[in-house]
């Protein structure tokens, strides 16, 4: 029997980083990967799949906008979906590849096949081409991540009715779509395929796109979705969505009837943790079949470690990244580490994008904090007028007295980009003043820092 000072199950980015930091450190590492190609949702099915369409079709909107470059550029033929994922095809591969050229340099032995748990310190690696294999390892890492939920009264065919894994494998753009489900994954496709010329319906149960981001963000971000022709039913709950094979009828709760040539259901993913075998480790899983972990990511089982979308919120790649790194701290040098917290930087790729760090106007409202907000609208930017942005926004929330940053959401091109500006004052303890007293490049939509603090500071000045 091999052993191995790690194991690590799953090659997603947080199963990915882990290995490499174990490695890094002297361990002897081996990553399992349930699925043909390493990479987890991020790189096959989820993150970079559908940033890189989103790319490809940013592009095709920047061709056609005629009012800003003055330049009539008409598309000959519709795009196919194949055309389309082209450049998603090709990001992917070089990904792919990158990655099993990393594990190979730093001797991380990467095994495909699905991984369970024999002991707390054994697992047996299952190949239906291959015979099984059994290794000991002395720490385990459990990177699984999650995959998307299916309520049982839905029958998910990957052509009509789909899910956020089988979106990307439609053989044909509908001229229809319902998007049920108004979180990250469920808007950043709407509007991408609202820009497709995809007439798309969007149903939530809930009164708010992205509930959890700031309010006045929201309500543009819902303005935008609704001018550029998606239709939001928010608010409604599906009583049944059905198929024929050709069109997806769905029956809302307050009896309104939806028919559309595809329907995208994005509400909610699950952990796959349930096919570990953990019952041999005696560990119990959450509702979502997720696992909870202390401050160094360990189980109740203290040789066994969890981390990534499995532990649950916030569910970001950036944030698996740093979970895989300190894990494997812990598990081979035995170095305390705390769970990533506080201020962390979102991104969300709609169309536009949105991307906020620190607190929201609601919650500032809630804690009865003396603050106030700055605003610059894009459109009052050069930048913003030469690229053609004039609904984006940044809006910086900050301490009355102090003038400390408290807060930055944007809604506008390059948003998860900018986002870091206001990311580094708020870490180092700057306050607004930080952006009129430092010169910005001119043109750029980093400008708004200056603009939106000035903004802010007539309102207490005054």
């Amino acid at each position: 029997m091999e052993e191995y000072d790690i194991a690590v199950i799953g090659a997603g980015p947080a199963g990915e980083k882990a290995a490499l930091e174990a490695a890094t450190l002297g361990a002897k590492a081996i990553v399992i990967e349930k699925g043909d190609r390493p990479g987890g949702a991020s790189v096959i099915t989820g993150t970079i799949p559908s940033k890189s369409l989103r790319e490809t079709v940013k592009y095709v909107m920047s061709l056609t906008q005629r009012d800003i470059n003055g330049i009539d550029i008409s598309l000959n033929q519709p795009i196919s979906v194949k055309e389309l994922m082209h450049r998603k095809d090709v990001v992917m591969t070089q990904r792919v590849n990158h990655i099993m050229d990393t594990y190979a340099e730093k001797n991380v032995d990467c095994v495909f096949g699905e991984a369970c748990f024999l002991s707390p310190t054994e697992l047996i690696i299952r190949h239906p081409d291959k015979d099984d294999r059994v290794i000991k390892a002395h720490k385990t890492i459990i990177a699984v991540g999650t995959i998307p939920y299916h309520p049982p009264d839905i029958e998910f065919d990957g052509k009509s009715i789909l899910d956020s894994d089988t979106i990307l494998m439609l053989d044909e753009i509908p001229e229809t779509m319902a998007v049920f489900g108004g979180g990250v994954i469920g808007c950043e496709y709407a509007s991408i395929f609202s820009i497709l010329g995809v007439k798309v319906k969007m149903i939530d149960t809930r009164g708010t796109l992205l509930s959890f981001i700031d309010r006045e963000l929201s309500e543009w971000l819902a303005i935008i979705l609704k001018e550029s022709g998606i239709e939001l039913l928010l608010g409604e709950n599906y009583r049944s969505i059905t198929s024929d094979g050709k069109r997806v009828r769905t029956e809302l709760v307050s009896g309104k009837i939806i028919e559309t040539d595809a329907l995208l259901f994005a509400n909610g993913r699950q952990g796959t943790a349930d096919k570990l075998c953990l019952e041999k480790c005696d560990l119990d899983l959450n509702s979502r079949n997720q696992l909870d972990v202390n401050e160094n990511y360990q189980t109740t089982q203290s040789n066994i470690y969890a981390i990534g979308d499995v532990i649950g919120f916030p569910s970001l790649v950036s944030v698996s990244n740093e979970e895989g790194r300190l894990a494997a701290r812990h598990a081979v040098n035995g170095t305390e580490v705390h769970r990533v917290g506080g201020d962390i930087p979102y991104g969300i790729y709609t169309i536009p994008e949105i991307a906020l760090i620190g607190a929201t106007e609601q919650e500032l409202i809630e804690e009865k904090a003396p603050y106030e907000k700055g605003v610059c609208q894009f459109a009052d930017l050069a930048r913003g007028l030469i690229i053609g942005d004039r609904r984006g926004m940044l809006k910086l929330l900050f301490h009355r007295e102090s003038l400390n940053l408290l807060g930055v959401h944007i809604c506008g091109q390059s948003a998860a980009e900018l986002i870091h500006i206001g990311q580094a004052v708020m870490k180092l303890g700057g306050t607004i003043e930080y952006f009129l007293e430092n010169v910005y490049n001119f043109p750029t939509l980093s400008a708004a820092y200056k603009v939106a603090a000035n903004n802010g500071l007539k309102k207490i000045r005054n």
